[in-house]
């Protein structure tokens, strides 16, 4: 346990501080390229605060949370820590999170600001928040525009974008739907299937917040599903266990390089990140909406706690309230790679040039109460979204068994899940 930590933290034989100053361990999930933000926004907080030392490191996003959970439960843990939304619910509910209600409070009447709508939506558990958002937006569609118009496709305004319009256009644009001479490889890979079930009308519990009846079993789920078989059949669009597998880089690869027509992602990877050229010709389009006109996504919040067990309490909470000040605010959202968490800062000051490109405002229509959902606002939410993807992903992998037995295989898994989260006394 102790090796595991050594290696995560970069060694354990750093100087003690100077007499007089409190060093914060603070862990982020986050590539080497994400470093130079969280470094300035660290730089600034200690220009603010010369009496406290933060050191940071960052954890590799594809083991992040089975790590914390490992040092979590070895009684090792960081003062400040990345809280992914999925295990947000658990840790707060075993008292891993200390509360941090009164930091969110008093950033939002010091600065005469509201959170967003999907802020208290989704955050506040029992009444309480224990983690500070600094990005809480959805995905949505982002778009080559080279290749919609060596297509000839149109791209519609936003009450067009409905996924009635993703399978008319999706083969056009497809190579790999057959079509020789589409100018794109792929078009897409599918979304989770919680926010597609959402986005069709369906749902999955009857109280999201206090779950008793399951309701997978519902016309509009199979219709959802029909359209997946419908949809992935074409070939133009990845189905799910084709994009979390090898496949799945190919495809970001491709879009990257300007051969594939679109992908459904967040508003932190755009040109000039991740690999994305500058210059990429681009644009962005709303979540496809379904058959009501409704738009669900996933949700992609960002955010901090405080670890229960530090010993530098004041002095966490004091960087956690930095990044709700107007400082800490205009670092992360000046890269343009993050939607700020109050409504006030939506709107750009006269003379502002517009953003690039102008629908990025797309991203910010997600954090409205409603566009963003999990499939339940408790714990067990990661697990919850592995059984959900996996027996719909049979849907277009075995399109021989019958859609009615695949909900209700879904259904008994669900309460299974249910049952187990019960005994392990969430719920009740």
């Amino acid at each position: 346990m102790l090796a595991l930590f050594c290696a995560l933290a970069g060694g354990c034989l750093k100087p003690p501080p100077p007499p007089g100053v409190t060093r914060l361990q603070f862990f982020l999930m986050g590539w080497p390229p994400d470093s130079w933000l969280e470094k300035d926004m660290i730089a600034e907080f200690e220009r603010e605060n010369p009496g406290i030392k933060v050191d940071l490191t960052l954890v590799n996003p594809n083991s992040y949370s089975e790590r914390m959970q490992t040092l979590i439960v070895g009684g090792i843990v960081p003062d400040v820590m990345f809280v992914d939304i999925n295990n947000y619910y658990e840790w707060a509910d075993r008292g891993m999170l200390v509360d941090t209600t009164d930091i969110m409070e008093a950033a939002a009447r010091e600065q005469r600001m509201t959170y967003m709508p999907i802020v208290p939506e989704e955050l506040l558990y029992h009444g309480r928040y224990f983690a500070v958002p600094y990005d809480m937006c959805g995905v949505i569609l982002q778009i080559n525009r080279d290749i919609f118009r060596k297509g000839g496709v149109d791209i519609p305004p936003a009450a067009g974008v409905t996924w009635d319009w993703v399978y008319r256009v999706a083969p056009k644009l497809s190579r790999r739907s057959g079509n020789p001479g589409a100018p794109g490889e792929f078009f897409c890979s599918m979304p989770d299937m919680a926010s597609l079930l959402f986005t069709f009308g369906g749902e999955v519990f009857d109280d999201d917040r206090n779950p008793h009846k399951v309701l997978v079993r519902s016309p509009q789920v199979e219709e959802m599903c029909r359209y997946v078989r419908k949809l992935v059949a074409t070939r133009a669009v990845l189905s799910r266990s084709e994009a979390t597998t090898g496949s799945n880089m190919s495809m970001q690869t491709l879009y990257i390089r300007g051969q594939d027509a679109a992908r459904i992602h967040g508003l932190w990877a755009k040109p000039g990140q991740y690999g994305v050229p500058v210059g990429f010709d681009w644009d962005v389009l709303p979540f496809p909406s379904g058959p009501g006109g409704r738009r669900v996504t996933a949700n992609g919040a960002y955010l901090l706690g405080i670890s229960s067990r530090s010993r530098q309490i004041d002095a966490a909470r004091k960087f956690l309230r930095f990044y709700l000040s107007p400082r800490g605010i205009a670092i992360h959202t000046g890269t343009g790679a993050f939607s700020p968490v109050f409504r006030e800062l939506l709107a750009r000051p006269p003379g502002a040039p517009p953003p690039d490109p102008v629908h990025l405002r797309y991203y910010n229509d997600t954090m409205e109460s409603g566009m963003c959902r999990l499939p339940v606002r408790g714990p067990g939410v990661a697990e919850l979204r592995r059984i959900i993807d996996g027996r719909l992903d049979q849907v277009s992998s075995e399109p021989d068994v019958p859609i009615p037995v695949i909900l209700k295989t879904l259904e008994g898994e669900i309460y299974r899940w249910l049952e187990r989260e019960k005994e392990d006394g969430f719920y009740q």
